[in-house]
């Protein structure tokens, strides 16, 4: 098991389970415990070994509910045969089992843990998800026994399996006149099938940052399309963006900025950005503070426009970015938004809430709480400067067709993502 991997402090992990996690029941003490989900107990080691993809395209999961793991998982003995193997003996590319591949956890980041806790964290890591995992097949077993498997398998190939074909199949009809097209959170996969795609190379470049985070896996991407931009004449700048922000401990990570200088036919200069804010949209303002300053660091000044997930939320707190505060420093330095100018904090571009099937279990959100408690947020913008353009006929959509559904949760089984499109014209002043 752990010892023979060389997992350090096996034994204080054990020493844990059997007196913090042993006796507890698996709903409230488990599942609804908040601290597991702060400390990262269970989605740090998920996100490491739930979905890998190996050389050739080789895809393999790890034996749980909550991904697209193709093995039967009837009941917790077929269950850990196969978890077993996979955490401790399958080879996965250049590492041997699924807990080579978990991560310390710092208290640095996640004061939650204790000091011994921090010590401990890849082998408590390895012990939680496996109790996570047990706890998920258990009541799949006792509650949906003869349908829930067969419910995944329809779930996986919609929204993760066909979600990169889907989101293609959406730009390529519904949203075939764009000239730019920003994206957020994209991978490498996604890249690679557009650029292989029966229609876009034909019709635009697809940019993509120097500094991509492989790890993550989620970057900030441009489409330009040719018969408007020139794309021989392009600079990527987002190294001009970063180093605007000074100091400040800003929350952002590689391929999260994209940003682009690049001319139309008519030699005009235009500064494009994309980018995804932290999950409570605290990098949001200082990250268009840094394109503000360094758009009139470029000579010649080149024009705006920028479409970015600022994870701002309807109601601002200490730890989350408000919209209204958002709005207010776009207005005092003359920029404008795809919604015009009466900005409305419930004109929501998410709408979604996590189960208890999932990793982040202090994130999850009951049911009945869906509307109080869930992601229903003003979190996504197409920015530029109100000398420069005004926007016309904006849309926003969550079921791919131009049409947005108000109090709908998304995604949903024929809309792939989690944040609403956004679609203005832009009209040259």
């Amino acid at each position: 098991g752990m010892k023979a991997h060389n997992i350090p402090e096996v034994d204080a992990a054990i020493r844990e389970f059997k007196t913090n996690y042993k006796n507890r029941r698996i709903i409230s003490d488990f599942l609804k415990d908040k601290s597991i989900g702060s400390k990262r107990l269970v989605s740090m080691p998920d996100r490491v070994t739930n979905t890998l993809e190996l050389k050739g395209g080789i895809m393999v999961y790890r034996p749980t509910v909550i991904n697209c793991y193709t093995g039967p998982l009837p009941n917790i003995s077929t269950w850990w045969k196969a978890w077993s193997r996979f955490m401790f003996a399958e080879s996965l590319g250049e590492e041997k089992g699924g807990v080579s591949l978990l991560l310390p956890i710092n208290r640095s980041k996640y004061p939650a843990l204790s000091v011994e806790e921090e010590k401990m964290s890849i082998a408590l890591q390895a012990i939680i998800l496996a109790i996570f995992d047990a706890t998920l097949v258990y009541m799949m077993e006792h509650t949906s026994k003869d349908h829930w498997e067969a419910l995944r398998t329809g779930i996986c190939q919609r929204l993760n399996l066909n979600k990169v074909p889907r989101t293609l199949d959406i730009l390529r009809n519904t949203y075939k006149d764009s000239e730019i097209i920003f994206l957020q959170e994209v991978s490498s996969k996604f890249v690679e099938k557009a650029k292989n795609d029966r229609y876009f190379p034909s019709e635009y470049d697809i940019f993509t940052p120097d500094k991509m985070n492989p790890k993550r896996d989620q970057n900030s991407v441009i489409m330009v399309r040719r018969r408007y931009f020139n794309t021989a004449v392009v600079e990527e700048v987002t190294s001009v963006v970063q180093s605007s922000m000074g100091d400040e401990n800003v929350p952002v990570s590689d391929g999260d900025i994209f940003a682009l200088r690049i001319e139309n036919w008519m030699k005009q200069s235009f500064l494009l950005v994309s980018f995804h804010g932290d999950t409570n949209g605290l990098a949001t303002i200082p990250v268009f503070r840094a394109v503000h300053k360094a758009i009139f660091s470029m000579n010649p000044r080149p024009k705006l426009i920028f479409g970015l997930d600022a994870n701002t939320h309807e109601v601002s707190t200490k730890k989350k970015q408000g919209f209204s505060e958002f709005v207010l420093d776009l207005k005092d330095k003359g920029i404008g938004t795809c919604w015009g100018q009466q900005l409305d904090p419930r004109n929501r571009t998410t709408f979604n809430a996590r189960t208890y099937l999932q990793p982040q279990l202090n994130k999850a959100v009951e049911k009945e709480e869906t509307h109080t408690k869930g992601d229903r947020n003003p979190k996504d913008f197409i920015l530029f400067f109100n000398s420069e353009f005004e926007s016309w006929g904006t849309t926003k959509d969550n079921t791919g067709e131009q049409k947005y559904i108000e109090d709908m949760v998304f995604p949903t089984m024929s809309f792939p993502s989690d944040h609403a499109i956004l679609s203005t014209y832009l009209i040259p002043k």
